[in-house]
């Protein structure tokens, strides 16, 4: 291989293997897709339209912009083994060129990406190549695509919300700076977790682009002790790969050194992405201009969903009517009351009403009421639980059955003595709840999320709205 040559893992063929599947999916039925069947990959799900009009839009690689919508066919299933025929709406044949994608930028940012020396010329240094990098990346977006960009080390720190302002991320780079020796670590998964959650609430194509020139050194792991920026909360490759899928994005790992982390190959293909590696800034370059190429090739399939039970609905593609298909891919799909049914009628619209009705209440009660803290209102809970405000205080709040517990809320035996932490982050002004029991939050399950005012908190069925006071009040 010539030190030009990028070695790229994936891009459609890997996405294909049964890996994507998750271990609690049934073994029978994964390996559906061909060899032939690399043609064609899922590389988002996107169910956003899913409550309004039942409707998924499906990102596939492979089609060189030009699949016609009378040959693609789509199939769901809710175990991966049956599958039923759903009826294709619309195929648009490179839709992001229009549309435009949401790159997020995540970089290394240890000390290994720097020169030896404090104060030497980082020019011929990883992080001089990779900056230089992202700054070709970014002269050739288009004008519909935006760039956020983050750095990690022992710390995560967001240095520029996805924007179209090409003079904003520019400025971005330029502000990386070299760690101090207090942050020698790599907390590699626990920031593409973050970083997730960071893109989750784009519309659209998103994708993380993760760069790194070593393997994943969590504090907490290393330490015993917990972490000056995560606390004692971990994360794992599979666990990181399962929140990007959560959340619809898509991850694309870089190697970019002599050390390479094990798993992070395995966990950029199962969220749809790839991992390359890069020896030099121009092979870098060169990486990042094909990841670009790649998703401007995809189209776009939107399609009705089905019915089935279940959070979790498995969806497979083919380009040719069926001869030769996709590997499955999942997505989270919920259900009106835990329950689905054939077909929507008047009563399924009952809960949004009522939802609506609630939302007013709580809206006015705010006008009436301004709160001057953040908190979590009581909106479900046990028989005879009084609805009731609960302040949010200090660092870390704990919420559970216990009575030990920061906020006791009881009467509910689904609930765990600590059931989630809410942490709060001094310098950025950010919620943060984490549970590693059972948490949804808006409807979707999580581990992890970081809280915006509004956000509906269900714990084994005792359920809570976040609010905060307005920001600069």
């Amino acid at each position: 291989m010539s030190t030009r040559a990028i070695t790229r893992y994936a891009t459609l063929a890997a996405v294909s293997m049964a890996c994507l599947l998750t271990a609690a999916a049934p073994a029978a039925g994964q390996a559906t897709a061909t060899a032939d069947a690399a043609a064609a990959a899922i590389t988002q799900i996107d169910s956003a339209g899913l409550l309004a009009r039942q409707g998924v839009r499906l990102y596939v690689a492979g089609t060189e912009g030009g699949a016609e919508p009378g040959s693609v066919r789509v199939q769901e299933s809710a175990d991966g083994l049956g599958w039923e025929d759903r009826p294709v709406e619309s195929v648009t044949g490179a839709a992001n060129a229009d549309a435009g994608v949401t790159f997020y930028f995540l970089l290394d940012d240890s000390g290994s990406m720097w020169p030896d020396e404090a104060g030497a010329d980082e020019a011929g240094s990883r992080i001089g190549q990779a900056k230089d990098a992202a700054r070709r990346f970014i002269a050739r977006l288009g004008p519909a695509d935006r760039l956020g960009l983050a750095v990690f080390n022992t710390r995560y720190w967001r240095a520029a919300e996805p924007t179209a302002d090409r003079e904003a991320a520019l400025a971005a780079i330029d502000e990386i700076a070299r760690p101090s020796r207090d942050d020698a670590f790599t907390e590699l998964y626990q920031s593409i977790d973050r970083a997730v959650i960071e893109l989750a609430a784009y519309p659209g194509r998103k994708a993380v682009v993760v760069l790194s020139d070593g393997e994943d050194y969590p504090y907490t792991a290393r330490t015993g002790e917990p972490s000056p920026e995560f606390g004692d909360a971990a994360v794992t490759p599979a666990g990181a790969a399962e929140r990007a899928v959560a959340e619809g994005v898509t991850c694309y790992a870089v190697r970019f050194g002599p050390d390479r982390d094990p798993d992070i190959g395995a966990m950029a293909e199962r969220t749809g992405g790839a991992v390359f590696d890069a020896a030099d800034g121009l092979e870098l370059a060169e990486v990042y201009a094909t990841i670009r190429s790649d998703l401007l090739e995809e189209a776009a399939v939107d399609y009705r969903a089905g019915m089935a039970p279940g959070d979790r609905r498995y969806v497979r593609v083919s380009l040719d009517g069926g001869a030769s298909w996709s590997a499955s891919r999942y997505y989270y799909a919920g259900a009106v009351f835990g329950q689905a049914r054939a077909a929507p009628g008047w009563f399924d619209l009952a809960p949004i009403f009522l939802a609506a009705a609630v939302w007013l209440a709580f809206w006015l009660l705010k006008l009436e009421r301004p709160i001057d803290r953040a908190g979590v209102s009581l909106l479900y809970g046990p028989r005879g639980a009084k609805t009731e405000v609960y302040a949010l205080s200090g660092a870390r709040t704990v919420i559970g059955g216990s009575a030990d517990a920061d906020i006791t809320l009881a009467g509910n035996p689904a609930m765990a003595a600590d059931h989630a932490t809410i942490l709060f982050d001094e310098v950025r002004g950010e919620y943060t709840i984490a549970a590693d029991a059972e948490l949804r939050v808006n409807n979707r399950p999580v581990k992890r999320k970081r809280l915006e005012p509004g956000d509906v908190i269900d714990m084994a069925g005792t359920v809570v709205v976040f609010d905060e006071p307005t920001k600069g009040k």
